[in-house]
């Protein structure tokens, strides 16, 4: 009763002290930092170089806080833009410091002294950190408040209002905003962020215009510590607020926390009005034996069609697109880093890829797009595929080639949907499963046509659904994707019903393909006029994939560069084939059917056939000799097979052979003295 009475006591006596009944929260007072900024944010901005450039004069610049870390989004970062609203220039600042929106809120002026403090480029964008010899680190936690200082005031930022195309590196850092946009399908059911994992991660945002148009494609980069991460993506249309940055040239976009997404209208079904821009020979053009880097100063769209699948298993990791629904000049092996990719994408959709920041590499003799890595390409991350795949919402059915298989070359057919007829398997292979009747390795079967030399080998994944399936054994069809593997012309089916034997199988009698090196030619009067007749004495036609001419320079035991590849060359029966030095042409008045400077030699040189399996089937002179001086040597002159020689020879015999020398005064001139295409 005591306690109360006091209790109560203490009241009546503060209440007293009270001269009326208004009160008042108390004012917290803040001095003003006495500052003037000495250069603009777009001045010093314009102080970067290709390396990292120091401060050492006394330089303050000014500028509003737009980012916040509060929400997990942003890390250890803050960027500053030059004005709360319309700004013309914005910065990143990189601070070893977390929970920085606890002293400096978004829309707090700031007053930044720069000097001791470093500007460069960190993966394509450029922030203001601490030299570490050639690198940048962090502004230590100890030295923030030695550069930074808050004003008493602050303004509300207000985020510039842009349309994709107006993107441009002087909103790099500010606040902006998009509208029009939507989460590409792919990513409709998913969560801002992976709900498993802490690894950062890109969301496809798709732009579009009023008439639901496809603009571009911006991602939305989400951290693996998002707060908001878990959360499903809003499946609707409208606007996105966020950062802009860039990962090297790529613009994108930091949300601060899910606010910034305000997709509250009806989603739009996407019309895509952007075409190809480039052709399927002229990307073909661009690779010269290295890694294609398609780049960023110009539009490159490939418009093609999808023609494989790996609903049965028998494509892993990988898309095939050619360049029109029927008779296509070729096309691309796609690597992505995804499985199921026949939900997204079906056989025959018409789809825009999209190859800036893309590489073209040939891979064991196919062309293979994807991202760089280790001097070569590597998978599109299913998170990225957005911004490279445009789904036009085409489809069309597909009309395969149809070839006979002495007809198909990878030159002509590299990467496309083709039907090969009158086909079967070898003797051999009879019996045998698409791969194995057990275990998941992959297997090969090879097919022939009777009375023709070429082969072709259909591979089946291990993992494919028919793998362990036996092989029809009769005689007809067979679809599927043509490519070339090294030497090997391959066909993969995308599910056994590419095979469509109804005939019985017949028997074929072995034929052994008869090709000679039939002239050697090193006209006196034109070096650039060098030539390499190959004539067919058999009864077939002959294919040339995986065949090679090589050369021996001088005494040399040892190839000249890796030969000249004759792949994609067919030589009929009782017919020629003419590989010749750029000037062939022109002398000659005749087109070559193959034209390289490898054809050079100068009369002490050697040449030789070899077949697709790598072993020598003709040759001309002695390697590992210097034909200077010998009897074969073919100096300003020309070296003819005889007539009556009509089977190729792996040694070398002078017998079979007409050498015509200017060390014998037997010089040749082109054209009179030469007979190409002629015994």
């Amino acid at each position: 009763m005591k306690k109360e009475v006091k209790y109560c006591a203490l009241v009546l006596c503060i209440v007293a002290c009270v001269s009326d009944t208004d009160f008042s929260v108390p004012i917290i007072s803040c001095e003003e930092q006495n500052f003037q900024a000495t250069h603009s944010i777009a001045q010093v901005k314009e102080m970067a170089g290709y390396g990292i450039h120091t401060f050492d004069d006394e330089i303050v610049i000014e500028g509003y806080i737009g980012s916040t870390d509060e929400f997990g989004n942003i890390y250890k970062s803050i960027s500053i833009q030059d004005k709360a609203i319309n700004p013309t220039a914005g910065i990143r600042f990189s601070i070893d410091k977390t929970n920085l929106y606890a002293v400096f809120p978004v829309g707090r002026k700031l007053f930044i002294k720069l000097k001791g403090l470093s500007l460069g480029y960190n993966r394509g964008a450029l922030e203001v950190a601490k030299a570490a010899g050639v690198e940048l680190e962090r502004i230590p936690n100890s030295e923030v408040f030695n550069h930074f200082f808050r004003s008493c005031s602050g303004l509300e930022i207000e985020p510039n209002l842009i349309s994709i195309n107006e993107l441009n590196d002087g909103y790099l850092e500010t606040l902006i905003q998009l509208s029009g946009v939507q989460f590409r399908n792919e990513n409709l059911g998913s969560a801002y962020g992976e709900l498993n994992s802490t690894r950062t991660i890109d969301r496809a945002l798709d732009v579009l215009n009023s008439d639901c148009e496809l603009s571009a494609q911006i991602p939305v980069r989400i951290s693996g510590f998002a707060d908001f991460k878990n959360k499903m993506l809003p499946e609707g249309n409208g606007s996105i607020t966020g950062i802009l940055t860039k990962y090297y040239s790529e613009y994108q976009l930091i949300l601060r926390n899910e606010n910034d997404v305000l997709l509250d209208k009806e989603r739009c079904e996407i019309i895509t009005s952007k075409t190809g821009t480039i052709s399927y020979g002229e990307i073909v053009d661009l690779y010269i034996d290295k890694v294609v880097e398609f780049g960023v100063d110009k539009e490159f769209v490939f418009e093609g069609y999808i023609i494989s699948s790996d609903q049965e298993g028998n494509f892993t990791n990988s898309l095939f697109i050619q360049d029109s629904i029927q008779n296509p000049t070729g096309g691309f092996r796609l690597l992505i880093d995804k499985e199921r990719l026949f939900e997204d994408f079906k056989i025959g959709d018409k789809v825009l890829l999209q190859l800036n920041y893309l590489y073209l590499d040939k891979i064991d003799g196919v062309y293979t797009i994807g991202v760089y890595k280790n001097a070569s390409v590597d998978a599109i991350v299913e998170e990225q595929l957005g911004r490279y795949i445009l789904h036009t919402g085409e489809n069309f059915q597909l009309e395969p080639q149809l070839k006979k298989l002495e007809e198909i070359s990878v030159n002509e057919c590299q990467n496309t949907l083709v039907t090969i007829k009158n086909v079967q398997l070898t003797a051999a292979e009879l019996g045998k499963a698409f791969a194995y009747y057990s275990g998941g390795e992959d297997g090969n079967r090879v097919l022939e046509t009777c009375k023709v030399v070429q082969n072709l080998e259909l591979e089946t994944l291990g993992t494919a659904s028919f793998a362990n399936k036996e092989f029809p054994r009769g005689n007809g069809e067979v679809t599927g994707v043509l490519y070339r593997k090294a030497a090997q012309l391959k066909i993969q089916l995308r599910s056994e019903n590419d095979i469509n034997f109804q005939n019985q199988r017949a028997f074929c009698e072995p034929i052994v393909p008869k090709i000679l090196i039939t002239e050697v030619a090193d006209p006196e009067n034109s070096t650039g006029a060098r030539f390499i007749e190959l004539y067919n004495a058999g009864e077939y036609a002959v294919s040339l994939n995986g065949w090679r001419l090589n050369k021996y320079l001088n005494s040399s035991a040892a190839v000249s560069g890796s030969g000249l590849d004759l792949s994609g060359l067919v030589i009929e029966s009782n017919a020629f084939l003419i590989f010749g030095n750029t000037g062939f042409d022109e002398v000659f008045n005749m087109v070559s059917d193959l034209k390289s400077s490898y054809i050079s030699g100068n009369g002490d040189d050697v040449y030789e056939l070899v077949d697709r399996q790598g072993k020598v089937y003709d040759v001309y002179g002695e390697k590992g000799i210097d034909g200077s001086g010998t009897n074969w040597e073919y100096l300003d002159g020309k070296a003819v097979r005889k007539q009556d020689i009509i089977e190729p020879s792996v040694r070398f015999e002078i017998s079979e052979w007409q050498v015509f020398t200017e060390t014998t005064g037997n010089k040749q001139l082109a054209p009179e003295n030469f007979t190409p295409r002629a015994r």
